[in-house]
């Protein structure tokens, strides 16, 4: 018995020296690791908080403050990066499979990764997170592939980017820019690389008079593979007196995803360069919201894209929205297409157009809202088409669109011309209400749908239609018409039409010199100032035209989904799958890309300042020139938001050289206090062992 108290209790006393010098020496373990990765010059550390890294990528948002953020430390010295060893977290590559590396970047430590604001060598498959202001850097250059940037409170003041390189993406910057960059061709980002996204990013430009400029300009020839997505663009242009302006400019791109956008444009009316007639590029028009050019398999969808004139010219004054340029298989779907005009007053002609296609073939516009409001307009002067299609362009597909346009002179909702070449379109199921004025003169046309070309399918789409001026039995206007005469025969099927308008006849099919052949008119009802029905059609010169079956309210037959054609029952929509690294923590609110959600900072039109928004959701809708133009598209050598945060905010430390210093600072003194607490309790329990032993050993005498 006696035996075993002194067995137990020297055990106890053993044990518990054994955990001491255990605990110190686990202590001891994780300085030596500390040390030990800490030897070289060339260190960039990474302070991993607990769950800032999960187990997949996610959308990345700017709204992520810097204690979310994997805050990478590195010196500031320049000779240390020359090659740098990348020694990132364990946990980022493991449990994301990343090789990336994140390095935190703000204006103090910029130099120590840009050289003449081209990023360094030996930065590609990196993170760079811009943190704070970046003020008049001008432009910052990625040459280095797989390169991500993402903006953490940042705003790039008069600082653009130029990406030279493959498999790069930006992603939460905000810019504001006032000054012309020429040497960046031009633009806030210009994309010069394969494979380039641009994503949830938000710039205010305002472009410097008579002075090209572009927010985002993808050039290539070709490149292939850009996403522009849920990203603001406020771009104001002061070019009445030279130089191209376009919000967004594709040129010489393959597979173009272009979704989520807000793109307000604030331009002025120019006249058209007519010079090459319609084969000059899309540089005979010196203004757009949307231009793309020589680009195939594009897709523009989900976007707000408005413009508002500012201003212009004397000599038919135009302004086009969106332009289509030499592009085929292109979709533009659901977008939100505004265009208005309130500067030009009754009486002064302005030619405005929603999305303009010339040379496209295999274009599909579907389910958009398009809505052209202006006040000017005089009789025979001027346009508001939501949609033209120029020939030659074979085709276009224009179904389930919401048109709505007024002004004071022609007014057309879908128009369609073959002048330059054959022009072929299908017309299926969409609303048109068009408000213009109407007269005798064969200009002063306002129609639902004006088609002066052949084999289109005009079905199931409802019109109204109506002229502001006197009625009278020779005015042109109607909801279906071909009435400006092109040459050759033309032949149509238009059925199951709802057609409402306010003059003689529904549907004119009668250009002047040239045959309608072929044609059925049948199954529409039709309502006019004077007649209804068969006595609503009138056609011209033709041969072997079929007219039944109209009435003045009840469809005698309807169109049957099985009707449909195979372009419009097959179709399925893109949408672009877009990740980043997941830098932040779990409930920063980092945004994810959804139909209805867009990135943004700013109200369009405010001074700049304002903290993350979203978007609205849309729904409720080489003859052809060369690259690096000095005039877009037609040759020639090289030729265009705030963070709520302030420069110095949250994010300065983790670039901070010392900080990492300072923190081992803060981490010996912790240290110091648990080796002072545990050696007091091993002091305490050597102590309760030694009196509980003598007590025993005297028990054991006096027995």
């Amino acid at each position: 018995m006696q035996k075993t108290s002194k067995y137990v209790i020297l055990s106890s006393l053993a044990l518990i020296i054994l955990l001491c010098m255990s605990s110190a020496s686990a202590v001891d373990i994780m300085d030596n690791d500390i040390s030990s990765a800490s030897d070289s010059d060339d260190l960039i550390s990474s302070d991993l908080n607990d769950g800032a890294i999960g187990d997949d990528l996610v959308l990345c948002s700017d709204s992520s403050s810097n204690d979310d953020l994997i805050a990478c430390e590195i010196e500031s010295d320049e000779s240390s990066l020359k090659e740098p060893n990348k020694v990132c977290s364990n946990d980022l590559r493991g449990s994301n499979n990343l090789e990336d590396s994140v390095f935190p970047v703000d204006s103090n430590n910029f130099n120590s990764y840009f050289t003449d604001g081209v990023l360094k060598d030996g930065f590609n498959d990196s993170i760079l997170v811009f943190n704070g202001e970046f003020a008049d850097k001008g432009i910052i250059d990625i040459k280095s592939p797989n390169v991500t940037v993402i903006g953490n409170n940042s705003l790039l003041r008069n600082t653009v980017f130029c990406i030279e390189s493959n498999n790069v993406m930006l992603t939460g910057l905000n810019f504001v820019l006032d000054q012309e960059f020429a040497d960046n061709d031009y633009a806030g980002i210009l994309v010069l690389g394969d494979n380039c996204t641009v994503y949830n990013c938000t710039m205010n430009y305002t472009v410097p008079k008579a002075t090209n400029g572009f927010c985002v300009y993808a050039e290539g020839n070709k490149i292939e593979n850009f996403t522009l997505a849920n990203s603001i663009f406020n771009f104001i242009g002061n070019n009445l007196g030279g130089g191209w302006d376009y919000g967004i400019f594709v040129d010489g791109v393959d597979n173009v995803i272009v979704y989520g956008n807000n793109i307000n444009c604030s331009l002025p009316l120019r006249s058209v360069n007519w010079q090459a007639e319609i084969f000059g590029g899309v540089s005979m028009d010196a203004v757009g919201a949307f231009v793309a050019q020589n680009s195939n398999n594009l897709t523009l969808s989900d976007n707000n894209i408005s413009t508002y004139v500012s201003g212009g010219g004397t000599s038919y004054p135009t302004l086009d929205t969106v332009i289509l340029y030499a592009c085929n298989n292109v979709t533009v779907e659901r977008n939100r297409i505004y265009s208005e005009d309130f500067d030009s007053k009754n009486g002064k002609d302005n030619y405005l157009q929603g999305i303009d296609v010339y040379f496209a073939n295999d274009v599909t516009i579907l389910a958009n809202q398009i809505d052209i409001r202006t006040t000017g307009g005089r009789a025979g002067m001027g346009t508001a088409y939501p949609i033209q299609v120029n020939g030659p362009s074979y085709n276009v597909k224009i179904a389930y669109n919401n048109l709505t346009t007024i002004n004071f002179g022609p007014n057309i909702g879908i128009y369609s011309q073959n002048y330059y070449g054959a022009t072929k379109i299908d017309i299926i199921s969409n609303f048109i209400n068009v408000t213009g004025l109407a007269s005798t003169h064969y200009w002063a046309l306002v129609a639902g749908i004006e088609v002066q070309d052949s084999d289109d399918l005009i079905w199931n789409n409802t019109i109204i239609v109506n002229n502001i001026g006197n009625y009278s039995a020779n005015n042109n206007i109607y909801g279906i018409s071909y009435s400006q005469n092109t040459q050759g025969n033309h032949t149509y099927n238009i059925q199951y039409n709802n057609v409402t308008t306010n003059g003689r006849y529904a549907v004119s099919l009668s250009g002047t010199s040239s045959l309608v052949v072929n044609s059925i008119i049948a199954n529409n009802v039709l309502n006019t100032n004077q007649s209804s029905g068969n006595r609503a059609v009138r056609v011209g010169q033709g041969i072997n035209n079929t007219i039944r079956n109209n009435t003045d309210g009840i469809f005698r037959n309807n169109m049957s989904d099985d009707d449909l054609p195979d372009w419009l029952r097959n179709h399925t929509s893109v949408v672009p799958s877009i990740f980043v690294p997941k830098y932040y923590r779990e409930g920063s609110h980092g945004s994810g890309l959804t139909p209805s959600k867009g990135n943004g900072t700013v109200p369009w039109n405010s001074n700049g300042s304002g903290v993350s928004g979203n978007g609205d959701n849309p729904h409720s809708d080489n003859v052809f020139g060369s690259d690096r133009d000095t005039a877009p598209g037609i040759g020639g050598d090289s030729s265009p938001s705030i963070s709520a945060a302030s420069p110095g905010d949250s994010g300065s430390s983790a670039a901070n050289p010392n900080a990492y210093e300072i923190n081992e600072h803060d981490n010996l003194a912790v240290k110091s206090v648990d080796y002072l607490q545990l050696s007091v309790i091993c002091i305490v329990a050597l102590l309760l062992l030694l009196v509980g032993y003598k007590r025993q050993k005297d028990k054991e005498e006096e027995e």
